[in-house]
């Protein structure tokens, strides 16, 4: 697997808590009647390999996490691994255009049209498994170069999806565009991002006081 891909990139972020009166426009403005949250949330790219920070944004909480993805500058070839928070079907349109490959989860509202089914297997109870593997178009919405939605223009991207049963007869469907890689390793790549992101945000009392200051 590794002599497919020149690199590969973690995603994960931690959120650094602020008192709401001092930072009164940092917070996340919550649905219902809960408080409003002060806070940054940082954001970070990790070398899988290195297991080291590559690149890290400081933003509001209340900015949508996918806008991180725009800051990226990912050479061909590599493999990045992100939470299904990050999701940006338009950003997928532009790394496959450039031969960036990803992993992620697939959003339990994403709207799509199956193509292929590859394989299905009837979920067994208690046992870890790949239950289905086909491909299907998402519909998205074209952008201008200041990333506003362009009315009326749409286009479609083909991607491959993975459902998978833990041993806890837990469900996730995993995306990519990666046709090489077996679904099995699709799934492997995927709990390595878990793996990493559990060391970060244990250790994440540990992070650089100057990252506020960026």
């Amino acid at each position: 697997m590794a002599s497919r891909m020149t690199k590969f990139y973690l995603k994960t972020y931690t959120t650094i808590r602020l008192f709401s009166d001092i930072l009164k426009g940092a917070g996340r403005n919550p649905k219902g009647d809960g408080k409003k949250k002060g806070g940054l949330k940082v954001h970070m790219l990790i070398d899988a390999v290195q297991q080291i920070g590559r690149f890290i944004k400081v933003t509001e909480a209340k900015v949508q996490d996918k806008n991180f993805l725009k800051s990226l500058d990912l050479e061909r070839n590599c493999m990045i691994v992100f939470d299904k928070a990050y999701n940006y079907y338009y950003q997928f349109a532009k790394w496959i255009a450039n031969g960036v490959y990803f992993v992620t989860r697939q959003k339990s509202n994403a709207i799509y049209t199956a193509i292929t089914t590859v394989r299905e297997t009837k979920p067994e109870k208690d046992k870890v498994m790949v239950t289905l593997e086909e491909f299907f178009d998402l519909e998205y919405k074209l952008e201008d170069d200041e990333g506003k939605r362009l009315k009326g223009l749409k286009e479609v991207v083909t991607l491959r999806r993975i459902s998978y049963q833990d041993e806890k007869n837990r469900k996730y469907e995993f995306l990519t565009n990666n046709l090489k890689i077996s679904a099995e390793e699709v799934v492997f790549l995927y709990k390595k991002r878990w793996g990493i992101e559990f060391f970060f945000r244990k250790n994440e009392a540990e992070l650089p006081a100057a990252l506020l200051l960026r």
